[in-house]
């Protein structure tokens, strides 16, 4: 869905929406410095600005027990970060969970993600990847 977001903000708002490579570095170096207090994970590196937009690695550093505990990560990021329009999705991967996320304005845009890393929450990726599809790990 965030790809046909991007396409429905661009088709109203004009073709350049989200790829101001400038207001992508000022959004990457502002997320920076506003993650710096949220609770339960850290920013792994400098954010990556790239074609495909931006993505925040968090480090997390407490185990995820459940889907509410990651979420309440990322919108605490997303708390900080977002603007007046907003969407995000998740997506649940081998080594983690990427929440791909669409901010802005009418007069800019960012495009992104936030991964949530590390032991943790591959290990929560995993549990959840396993319930969805009724592995064997998982015990009700």
């Amino acid at each position: 869905m965030v790809d046909e977001v991007v396409e429905t903000m661009r088709r109203r708002f004009g073709d350049g929406w989200g790829r101001d490579e400038e207001a992508n570095l000022r959004f990457s170096v502002d997320a920076e410095q506003l993650l710096r207090d949220v609770q339960g994970a850290h920013l792994i590196g400098d954010a990556e600005v790239g074609d495909d937009g931006i993505t925040l690695t968090l480090w997390v550093d407490l185990p995820i027990r459940d889907l509410m505990t990651a979420d309440q990560i990322a919108y605490d990021v997303f708390a900080r970060v977002s603007e007046e329009l907003f969407y995000a999705e998740r997506r649940f991967e081998a080594k983690g969970v990427r929440y791909r996320f669409v901010t802005g304005s009418p007069n800019h845009g960012h495009v992104g993600a936030i991964v949530l890393a590390g032991p943790h929450a591959a290990d929560f990726a995993e549990r959840h990847r396993t319930r969805l599809s009724g592995g064997v790990r998982f015990h009700a």
